[in-house]
Order: C-alpha cells, then structure tokens, then sequence
C-alpha cells in the first residue's frame, strides 16, 4: 500500500486528504480500480477519523478499492459552501490523477457519517452548482461523485428532526439563532434541494438514534424517490449513533458498538456500488 497526504487548500494545512493506494505493480487483476472517498463525522465541529476514517478507508481498500481520507473544513470554518468545495477539490485532484492512482474515473464513490454524511449527501445533490466548485478551471462534472453512501446522516434543517449544532454550522453559527429563518434552514437541507442531477445513494440509519434522527434517512429516501433517483435503504431496529462498521475495530471498548447485524451494511454497500459503477 501507498500513502501520502496531499494538501487541498494553499492557505490552510489542516484541509488535506490521506491516500491508501494499492501497489499494483505485481497485481493480476486486470483494469482500473474504483475511488473512495471517505468524510467521518463530528457535527462539524471535529472528525471522528479514528472511527469513521481510517478504519473505513481500510475496510474499503481491502475490498479492493483506492481509497482517499479527507480532513474538509470544520467548526469556525465549516459554513458552506468551504466544506463542499474541499472535497470537489478532493474529487477534482483524483480524477486528474487518474492514472497515478490507477483508478478508473468513471467509478469516484463518496461516502459520509453523520455529518460527514450531510457532506457526502451534500455533493450527491449541489457538484452540479457554481458555488461548488474546486476552482475556477474545473470541468463541469469533474467533481460529480458516481455514487454517495450516507451512514446515519445528517440531512435535514426541519427543526423537529435536525441536528442543530450540524446544521447551524453550516449556516455560519455556533449556536442556534431564534431569527433563522425557514428559507435558511431549506438551504443546505439536502432533501429539500435534491433534483433529477442527484446521483444514485446508499443510506442507512438505525430506528434507535437519539442523536440525529432516523426521519433525517427516511425524509431524504422519500425525496429521493419523487426525483426518480434510484437509492438503497437499511434502517435497522436497534443500535445507537455512532456505530461505524459495527466490529471491535470501531467499538471503543463499548460493546454496544458491536453489531454484526447493523454491520452488515458494508457487505450490502459494496453490492450496491457494483450496480452503479
């Protein structure tokens, strides 16, 4: 495996993407590999990279995938559209190296937790807006993922279901504000802004999260259908927030993060980005 850390953003050291790249010097599989990028969660205040990153990433990489880790803009700096943009210049930096990465480009998935997922789901729906891109010399499309896979995400700004430290983040806040208004919740509330550009998705959540509620998958699988964007659904009954793959590589010594049935979702991921690819 290859790793190095490439820097997206000149003015700020922390904006930066982790690459775990098959040597493929010696491999017999014919053909290029898929891309993964993957966003873990944090509100928007950190990243969980020690659960929802790098263990993630490996997981992904040794079921064959290069995959790319990105550390996108947080807390004070986590209103949009900054977050977005740093990951099309993630997407952006992939394609255009292709080759280096020995990667087909028709096949850059991206998936996200929690906020992460709020990110992911994010750039499914607004790759196609100017306000998203990477720079000005982007190709339209050269930052559109093929796919997106959202793990317990954060979607929605309908105050009765939201996540509000989320969700005023990306409205530029630190706290909730009584005079935010509906038009600036519905911005970012990606179930609100989904069109027929959307790409395909895969979700899951768990019917027991207290943290951000399970209405934040159903409301944008709903959405999704009336756009005609064909998505895979897995709500599981129990499990709380946080769950990661579900094993003892992300359980932090609490054994209720250990769930081989919730965990399942990684196997049925990978049957689904085989459909989209």
């Amino acid at each position: 495996m290859t790793t190095e850390t490439i820097f997206l953003r000149e003015d700020d050291q922390n904006i930066k993407m982790q690459t775990f790249v098959h040597d493929d010097s010696t491999n017999v599989i014919a053909g290029k590999r898929a891309a993964m990028v993957v966003l873990a969660g944090g509100g928007y205040l950190f990243q969980a990279n020690d659960r929802e990153g790098e263990p993630v990433a490996i997981n992904y990489f040794a079921a064959g995938y290069n995959c790319f880790l990105v550390n996108y803009s947080i807390n004070d700096k986590a209103a949009f559209p900054r977050p977005v943009q740093d990951v099309s210049k993630a997407i952006v930096h992939i394609r255009r190296n292709a080759e280096k990465y020995n990667i087909d480009p028709d096949r850059v998935y991206v998936i996200g937790f929690s906020a992460g997922g709020h990110l992911a789901a994010s750039m499914g729906t607004f790759w196609c807006e100017d306000w998203a891109k990477s720079d000005d010399d982007m190709e339209f499309g050269e930052n559109k993922p093929t796919a997106v896979l959202t793990c317990y995400p954060v979607i929605t700004g309908d105050p009765r279901y939201y996540h509000q430290h989320s969700i005023m983040r990306v409205l530029g806040n630190d706290i909730y504000k009584e005079d935010t208004s509906y038009e600036d919740l519905a911005k970012y509330s990606v179930e609100k802004q989904i069109t027929e550009r959307t790409v395909p998705t895969f979700i899951w959540h768990t019917f027991e999260d207290t943290c951000v509620p399970v209405e934040n998958s159903l409301l944008y699988a709903m959405a999704l259908k009336e756009k005609g964007i064909h998505f895979e659904l897995h709500i599981y009954p129990k499990g709380d927030h946080g769950l990661s793959i579900a094993t003892k590589e992300t359980w932090w010594g609490a054994e209720h993060l250990i769930d081989p049935h919730v965990g399942s979702w990684f196997r049925d991921s990978l049957h689904f980005l085989e459909i989209f690819k």
